[in-house]
C-alpha cells in the first residue's frame, strides 16, 4: 500500500498509540524462552527501551463509507463485501502493526530478515518459467514472524471460504514446518499440482495473453498520457544505460492505461504499458506495470527507506523473489513538484495471478504453503555469503522456537477478527 491509501493513514481503521508498558499487548513480560512470566525476564532488556513505536493498536474494522470518500470504486467495494479473504488484503499495514506490537516484549531477540510484509495465497504468481510470491511493495527488513503471522492468517481465511473440506491447522502446521526445516538446510522446491494446472490453462498463446492484459486496463485522459508518454521518454534513457545492446524501440509504446488489477493495492496509482519488444511483430511485445512506491508507516517494524525513490522494491524483489524481470526499473511519470516515482517490472507471457478459487484441495493449499516456506526462509542460502549465513540461519533459527506458539496462535486470532471485521462491514451500505 502506498501511504496515499494506506487504510490506516486515510482513517479507515483505528490506531492508537502503542500499549503501556514492553508486553505485546500489555500482558506479563515472557522471558527469552518464551515462557509467560510473573518473575523478571531472564535477560534484562536493554536501554530499559520500551520501544514505543514498535507496533501499534490497529482496528480490524474499514469503514466502508470513508473506503468510498478516498477513491474506492463501487466494483471494489462488491470484491470485499463477497469475500474476508479480499477483504483481509486491504489490511497489510494493520496486521504487520498488531503483529509488532505482539511482540515487542521479544523484540531484542527477534533479528531482522527480508521480509514480504504481505505474504499470502493470492499473492502467488506463476509464468510459463517460474511460481512463487511476488509483490514486493511492502517487503522490507524486519522480524521474519510478521510474514509468518500475515501467510497462517491467510490459510485460516481461506479455510473458511473453501467448497472443499479444509483443514486450516494442517496447512498451518505444514507452513510452519516448511519454514523452520528451510532454516536448517537447503530447501528443494518442488512443483505444486496447481501451477501445473493453471499453466494449462492459462492462455499462453501470447496474442491471447497480450490481449488479456491490454482489458485490464482502463484509458488515461489525454493529457495524462501525453505527459506519462513525455517522461517515458527518460526512463528510455535509463534503460539504454542498463542494457545497451536492446534496441531503443523495443520500448515504443503500444498502449498505455491505467491498471485495474489487485486488492490490497486496488487504490493505488498504477500503470500498465504494452511496448513493441524486440521486433514490429506482435508476436514479441511485452507488457510493462509501474506502481507507485509503498512508504513505510510510523508504528511499524518492517524497516524501509522514507527516500530515495522506488529502488529498494526491486532490491527485495532479489532477495526473496523466484526471478528478475525481463526489464526493470524506477520511473517518474508525473510532472508536479514531489510526484512519486514508480518501480517498474515487466510480466512474462503466461504471468498468471493466483485465485483462491484455483485451489481445489488440501493438498493444493498445503503444497502452496510449503513453497511459500521455503521461498520465504530460503533465501538465506541462496542470498548471503556463507560465513554470514551461518549466524543469520543460527539467530533465526532461535527466534523461530522462540515465537512459534506465539505467532500461531495470533494467527488465528486477527483470522478471526478479520472475519468479524468483514461480517460488519459487509452489513453496511
Amino acid at each position: 500500500m502506498t501511504v496515499a491509501r494506506t487504510s490506516a493513514l486515510l482513517g479507515l481503521v483505528a490506531v492508537v498509540g502503542g500499549a503501556a508498558g514492553c508486553g505485546g499487548t500489555g500482558g506479563a513480560p515472557q522471558s527469552p524462552t518464551g515462557d509467560v512470566a510473573n518473575k523478571p525476564p531472564a535477560v534484562v532488556v536493554p536501554h530499559g527501551d520500551c520501544a514505543s513505536n514498535y507496533g501499534a493498536e490497529a482496528s480490524l474494522k474499514i469503514d466502508k463509507a470513508k473506503l468510498r470518500a478516498n477513491g474506492a470504486a463501487p466494483r471494489l467495494i462488491d470484491k470485499l463485501d463477497a469475500s474476508a479473504h479480499r477483504y483481509f488484503r486491504l489490511l497489510a499495514v494493520e496486521f504487520s502493526s498488531r503483529v509488532c506490537l505482539e511482540f515487542r516484549d521479544l523484540r531484542w531477540y527477534l533479528p531482522v530478515a527480508a521480509v514480504h510484509g504481505d505474504a499470502h495465497l493470492e499473492q502467488f504468481v506463476l509464468t510459463p518459467a517460474t511460481f512463487g510470491l511476488e509483490d514486493y511493495d511492502q517487503a522490507g527488513f524486519g522480524p521474519a514472524v510478521v510474514d509468518l503471522v500475515r501467510f497462517a492468517s491467510s490459510i485460516y481465511l481461506v479455510c473458511r471460504e473453501a467448497k472443499w473440506t479444509c483443514r486450516p491447522e494442517d496447512a498451518v502446521q505444514a507452513f510452519f514446518t516448511a519454514y523452520r526445516a528451510s532454516l536448517d538446510r537447503a530447501p528443494t522446491r518442488t512443483l505444486p499440482a496447481v501451477v501445473a494446472r493453471l499453466r494449462k490453462r492459462v492462455p499462453q498463446d501470447t496474442l491471447s495473453w497480450l490481449a488479456w492484459a491490454d482489458s485490464l486496463t482502463l484509458p488515461l485522459t489525454p493529457a495524462a498520457e501525453k505527459t506519462v508518454k513525455e517522461r517515458w521518454a527518460t526512463f528510455v534513457d535509463h534503460l539504454d544505460d542498463a542494457m545497451p545492446a536492446r534496441r531503443r524501440d523495443f520500448y515504443d509504446i503500444v498502449h498505455v492505461g491505467n491498471l485495474q488489477m489487485g486488492i490490497g493495492s486496488a487504490l493505488e496509482a498504477k500503470r500498465l504499458f504494452h511496448v513493441r519488444g524486440d521486433s514490429a511483430g506482435p508476436g514479441d511485445d511485452v507488457i510493462l506495470e509501474a506502481r507507485a512506491t509503498s512508504q513505510p508507516v510510523v508504528n511499524g517494524c518492517i524497516w524501509r527507506p522514507s527516500h530515495g525513490g522506488s529502488l529498494h522494491t526491486l532490491m527485495f524483489m532479489a532477495l526473496l523473489g523466484p526471478r528478475m524481470p525481463q526489464v526493470f526499473g524506477t520511473v517518474v511519470l508525473d510532472q508536479s513538484p514531489g510526484a512519486p516515482e514508480y518501480w517498474m517490472q515487466s510480466w512474462e507471457p503466461g504471468y498468471y495471478e493466483l485465485a483462491l478459487t484455483d485451489l481445489e484441495s488440501q493438498t493444493d493449499l498445503e503444497e502452496l504453503a510449503i513453497d511459500a516456506a521455503r521461498q520465504l526462509a530460503g533465501h538465506f542460502w541462496t542470498r548471503f555469503p556463507e560465513p554470514l549465513r551461518v549466524h543469520q540461519r543460527n539467530a533465526q533459527l532461535r527466534a523461530f522456537d522462540l515465537a512459534d506458539r506465539r505467532a500461531r496462535a495470533l494467527a488465528k486470532t486477527l483470522a478471526d477478527e478479520t472475519s468479524a471485521g468483514w461480517e460488519q462491514f459487509r452489513k453496511t451500505k
